[in-house]
């Protein structure tokens, strides 16, 4: 029986292996944020594994994918206008479309950098299923808000939503996982663009946010 070593293309394998370039073990932040832009987002920040804002989370992470050096966080913007409609349907939509876009931007980061050699893996923007582990740890694999915090696209408002410092509210949020080091970290942002204006809590329809910032957990389940 003829070895794997003589399949020809193991062969061709091993006789290629010469031409091809040596994979990378750091990138340009420039590059990389181009990068993304260009693949649908519209702001971007990276963080790196072991920075400590992602302390929490980094078993998990790496649960998930070991080889992570480096996670990329984006943003993508949603249109004012449905958001703020009185008519559920119509915000729905908009959540949907954007959502379903932010996991679009995130499978054209990792097919772009494929084709540079860099793997990258993108967890789902939203909607947890991994349920198995609900006794033991989260439901997620990356919890995108203190990604984004860590990355400089925003801070946490009294509602617990990230504020970004040019779109405010009007975003969702994303997470693609490199196995590369970038050459230079983003930094959390040193001010917070929640106003505590209260606006947030008079606006929530089940009373959930109390005017010091506390949540009220029994009318989150009602909503």
């Amino acid at each position: 029986m003829p070895s794997l070593d003589e399949h020809p293309t193991v062969r061709r394998f091993h006789a290629t292996a010469a031409t091809r370039p040596e994979r990378a073990t750091i990138v340009d932040a420039a590059w990389l944020r181009q990068l993304c832009l260009d693949a649908g987002a519209d702001d971007v920040g990276f963080v790196a594994i072991h920075r400590p804002e992602i302390a929490e989370q980094r078993a998990d992470i790496l649960r998930f994918f070991p080889p992570t050096k480096t996670l990329i966080s984006f943003v993508c913007r949603m249109n004012h206008e449905p958001i703020r409609s009185l008519a559920r349907s119509v915000a729905n939509v908009e959540f949907h479309h954007t959502g379903e876009h932010v996991n679009a931007v995130a499978h054209r980061i990792v097919a772009a950098l494929a084709v540079h050699g860099v793997r990258a893996s993108n967890p789902a923007m939203g909607f947890p299923m991994e349920m198995e582990r609900w006794l033991v740890s989260q439901t997620w694999v990356v919890a995108h808000k203190p990604v984004a915090v860590a990355a400089g696209l925003g801070q946490m408002g009294i509602h617990r939503n990230v504020i970004h410092p040019k779109f405010g509210n009007f975003i969702l949020l994303g997470t693609v996982l490199l196995d590369v080091a970038v050459i230079e970290d983003d930094q959390p942002l040193t001010y917070n663009p929640c106003l505590e204006c209260k606006l947030c809590v008079s606006a929530c329809p089940v009373g959930a946010i109390n005017a010091d910032g506390g949540l009220q957990f029994l009318g989150l389940l009602h909503t």
